[in-house]
C-alpha cells in the first residue's frame, strides 16, 4: 500500500508540476543576451515571468548578460502541511490542487477527520495564477496555440492553464477561454507612499520598478535608511524637472518665486540681459551636474545611452535600474568619471545660442561655459561644445532623410526652398501664414495621384540602393498611415517663434514628414513598407530656420489609383475618411502573412486635458466590452521606446475598428496643446528624433517576442 501511495504521490507531483509549466520542446536553459528582458525570454519559451522569477530566485525584473535561467521547475520535492484548528480534509486539499480522495490516499487516510497539529504529505505548493476576465477565441483552422496567444497578447502558458491543456493541439471549432480586456491605462507608481514595517528602501523600489537613486533623490535621502510612517514621494512632479515652458501672463519674479531661485540665477542660466520672457520660451531652473543627464518627458533610456555612448545594460547599472522605465525630472549617471560628455557643434546660419541650448537640454550658461564663449553672439562655422542631441548618432538615416534622398532623384524637377525641397511646384507662401489660410489643389485627383506616384516611385527606389541596416524587420509588412490630408488639414495651431513672432503649425504636413523618416528607418531594417497617403510635391523636408513653417496645401492623395478616378478638380474627397484608410489597409496587407501585418497611425494631439507625453492607443469599444488584447500588449511594449511619461489607453477609433492588421495602434506623437510640442515639431532633428523612436520600439517589440525572421 505505501509503495502504491509513494507512485501515486509522484504522479500527482509530476501533473501538477506539468500544469503550471509545460515543458514541451524547451531547452532547460537560457543564456541571458545583452539585449534580453525577463518579459522578452517569457514570452519567447511560453512561460510566465513569475515562474521565471521563481525558478531562478529573481526579486524584480533585472536580467544580467552571461547569467543562465532555468527554464523548467526545479526537480519536485515532497512538502508538508501541518494542520491549522478548523481545517477540513476539503479545504487543504484544494489548497494544493487536489481532490480529497487524492489527498486521503497520499496520507493512508480512513477517515476525513483531521486533528490541529496533523503533518499531511502535499506535493510543493504551487501559486495559482491571479484571476483573469476571460473571452471565448473560437479556433480556426490551421490556428496554433502559440498564434492564439499572440493575438491576445498573452502566453502559451497563460492559455494552457485556462483551458487545462496540456500540449500544443487544439482542435478547429473549438472554443478556447481567453484573456479579456483588462486595465485600459498603464498605472504608474503612486505619487507618494507610506513606509510599513518590514519595507526597505530596495524592496520598496523592486515594488515599483523604481530606482534606489530616484527615491532618494525625490526624498533628498543621504542613505538607504527608512522608518515605518515614513511618506515617501516615488514619482517627481513638475518642479523636479528643472525646467518651465512660459505660459501667457508669466513673469520672471513670479517664476523664481514660485521655483524658490533667484532672479539672478534664472538670468544667467538663461543667457537673459533683463525681466523680458516670452510665452512658450522654455527656462532652465537649475543646471545638471557633470556627467549626469535630466531627463525630460519623452526621453528614452535607449537615446540617452545611444547618446552618450554607453551601452544600454551599463546605464541601467550605473543607476540601478531594473527596467527602462524613467520619469521625466530623474537625473541619470551618464559618467562613472565625472567627466561631461560633450560633442562638438558647427554654428549654422540662423543659429542662436538659446535655441542650440534648448535642443541640447542645457543650460545657456553651461553652452557659454562649455564653448569658452564670451558673448550671446554667433559666426557661421563656429565650433560649440554641446551635449549630445538625443536621437542624433543615428547618422546614417539622417543623412538619408536630409541630404542624400534629393541628390539621388536627379530625373525629377527639383525646386530648392527654405522649407522644401519641393518636387514640380512649391506653395506660393514660404510659410503658413495664419490658421485659415491655405494653398488649393489646381489638378483633379486622378492627375495629383499620377504625379505623386512618380515621386514617391522615385523615392522608393532611391531608398532600395542604401545599404541596409540591419534585417530586424524581414517578412514584417507594416502601413503607415499619416492623419489627415487631403482636403483635411488636421490641427493648426499658432506658436511663437523665440522672438515672439507668432507661426502657425500644421498637423498633417508635419505628420506626413515623421512618416516618411519612419518609412525610410524601416525600410533601411528590412519590413515591407506602405503608406495610405502620398504627396505631389514633396518628400521629407527640412525647414531652414524651422520658423519657415510648412503651408497648408490641400493636395495629398490616397495611395490608390482606384480612390482617385475622377479627373475633376471638384472632386477631392472630404472629412478624414477612416474607412477609405481601413480599406486601403485591408488593400496592401491581403498577401501579408499573419501574425506580422502592423499598422500605425500619425497624429498630433490637442488636448490640453491630456499629458504632455507621446500617447498609444489601440482600440476599445466605448462599453469597454470588445477590445483588441494583441494591439493593447503591443502598445505597452513600446512605451519605454517613446520615452518618459510616454502612456497608452484604449479607444474606440475607426481607423483601428475592424482593421485587418495584426497589431494597429494610433500615435499622438507630439500634443499639440503644449507649445513645448509646437516649438520642437519644428525641428527636423526632432521629428528624425520621433521616427528613431517609433521603430526602436517596432524592432524592441519584434525581438522581444522571438518574431524576427532569424529567429
Amino acid at each position: 500500500m505505501r509503495g502504491l501511495c509513494h507512485a501515486l504521490l509522484a504522479c500527482l507531483l509530476c501533473c501538477a508540476v506539468a500544469q503550471a509549466a509545460p515543458t514541451t520542446g524547451r531547452p532547460r536553459t537560457h543564456l541571458v543576451r545583452r539585449t534580453d528582458t525577463l518579459s522578452g525570454i517569457a514570452v519567447r519559451y511560453g512561460i510566465t515571468q513569475q515562474q521565471l522569477r521563481q525558478w531562478n530566485g529573481i526579486q524584480g525584473d533585472r536580467v544580467l548578460a552571461g547569467q543562465r535561467l532555468r527554464l523548467t521547475p526545479p526537480p519536485p520535492r515532497r512538502d508538508w502541511h501541518v494542520v491549522r484548528k478548523g481545517e477540513t480534509l476539503a479545504q487543504v486539499a484544494r489548497r494544493y490542487r487536489l481532490q480529497p480522495d487524492q489527498l486521503r490516499q497520499l496520507n493512508g487516510l480512513r477517515t476525513a477527520r483531521l486533528v490541529p497539529g496533523q503533518r499531511l504529505r502535499v506535493p510543493a505548493r504551487i501559486e495559482p495564477s491571479p484571476a483573469l476576465k476571460t473571452v471565448a477565441h473560437p479556433v480556426q483552422v490551421g490556428e496554433t496555440l502559440a498564434q492564439v496567444a499572440q493575438r491576445h497578447g498573452t502566453s502559451v502558458a497563460v492559455l494552457r492553464e485556462l483551458n487545462e491543456v496540456t500540449g500544443d493541439s487544439i482542435r478547429p471549432g473549438s472554443t478556447l477561454r481567453v484573456p479579456g480586456n483588462q486595465a485600459t491605462t498603464e498605472t504608474p507608481p503612486p505619487e507618494q507612499y507610506r513606509v510599513r514595517n518590514g519595507d526597505s528602501l530596495g524592496s520598496i523600489a523592486a515594488r515599483y520598478q523604481l530606482s534606489t537613486a530616484l527615491i532618494r533623490q525625490l526624498n533628498r535621502l543621504e542613505s538607504d535608511v527608512i522608518r515605518p510612517g515614513q511618506a515617501l514621494r516615488l514619482r517627481p512632479g513638475k518642479r523636479d524637472e528643472g525646467v518651465h515652458v512660459v505660459q501667457p501672463g508669466e513673469t520672471l519674479t513670479g517664476l523664481a518665486r514660485r521655483f524658490a531661485v533667484s532672479v539672478e540665477t534664472l538670468r544667467d542660466l538663461n543667457g537673459l540681459e533683463g525681466d523680458r520672457i516670452l510665452a512658450g520660451q522654455k527656462l532652465r531652473l537649475e543646471e545638471a551636474a557633470v556627467a549626469t543627464h535630466r531627463v525630460e518627458r519623452g526621453d528614452a533610456l535607449w537615446e540617452i545611452a545611444q547618446a552618450y555612448g554607453v551601452p544600454l545594460a551599463d546605464l541601467r547599472q550605473l543607476n540601478g535600474l531594473s527596467s527602462d522605465r524613467i520619469y521625466a525630472g530623474q537625473v541619470l549617471k551618464v559618467s562613472g568619471s565625472g567627466t561631461p560628455g560633450y560633442v562638438d557643434y558647427t554654428v549654422k546660419k540662423g543659429d542662436n545660442l538659446t535655441q542650440l541650448a534648448r535642443l541640447h537640454q542645457m543650460s545657456v550658461a553651461e553652452l557659454k561655459r562649455a564653448s569658452g564663449l564670451r558673448s550671446a553672439t554667433l559666426h557661421p562655422g563656429q565650433r560649440l561644445r554641446v551635449r549630445p542631441l538625443l536621437g542624433g548618432p543615428d547618422t546614417t538615416a539622417a543623412a538619408v532623410a536630409a541630404d542624400r534622398l534629393p541628390a539621388a532623384l536627379p530625373q525629377l524637377p527639383l525646386l530648392a526652398s527654405d522649407n522644401g525641397p519641393y518636387y514640380f511646384s512649391q506653395p506660393a507662401a514660404a510659410r503658413q501664414t495664419s490658421k485659415g489660410y491655405f494653398e488649393g489643389q489646381p489638378r483633379s485627383p486622378r492627375a495629383a495621384y499620377r504625379q505623386a506616384r512618380r515621386l514617391f516611385d522615385a523615392f522608393a527606389a532611391a531608398v532600395d540602393s542604401l545599404e541596409p541596416l540591419s534585417d530586424d524587420l524581414a517578412g514584417w509588412h507594416i502601413v503607415l498611415d499619416p492623419g489627415h490630408g487631403g482636403l483635411d488639414p488636421g490641427a493648426i495651431v499658432a506658436s511663437p517663434d523665440d522672438d515672439g513672432t507668432p507661426l502657425f503649425v500644421v498637423e498633417d504636413e508635419y505628420m506626413y514628414d515623421v512618416a516618411l523618416r519612419v518609412y525610410v528607418l524601416l525600410r533601411l531594417h528590412g519590413a515591407s513598407v506602405w503608406l495610405t497617403v502620398l504627396s505631389p510635391d514633396h518628400l521629407i523636408r527640412n525647414a531652414e530656420p524651422p520658423s519657415q513653417t510648412f503651408v497648408n496645401e490641400k493636395n495629398e492623395v490616397y495611395n490608390s489609383a482606384t480612390a482617385n478616378q475622377p479627373d475633376n478638380v471638384r472632386a477631392w474627397p472630404r472629412g478624414a475618411n477612416l474607412n477609405q484608410r481601413v480599406r486601403l489597409a485591408r488593400q496592401a496587407l491581403a498577401r501579408a502573412p499573419v501574425g506580422r501585418r502592423l499598422f500605425l497611425s500619425f497624429h498630433g494631439d490637442i488636448d490640453p486635458n491630456s499629458p504632455e507625453a507621446p500617447l498609444v492607443l489601440y482600440y476599445q469599444s466605448r462599453d469597454g466590452r470588445r477590445g483588441d488584447p494583441a494591439s493593447r500588449a503591443f502598445a505597452r511594449a513600446m512605451l519605454p521606446a517613446l520615452g518618459a511619461d510616454a502612456y497608452c489607453r484604449g479607444q474606440a477609433l475607426g481607423v483601428l475598428r475592424d482593421n485587418p492588421a495584426d497589431y494597429k495602434v494610433l500615435l499622438e506623437l507630439r500634443n499639440m496643446a503644449y507649445r513645448d510640442h509646437l516649438w520642437a515639431l519644428r525641428y527636423d532633428q526632432l521629428r528624425h528624433r520621433d521616427a528613431e523612436k517609433v521603430v526602436r520600439g517596432i524592432r524592441d517589440w519584434v525581438g522581444s517576442q522571438g518574431l524576427s525572421m532569424d529567429r
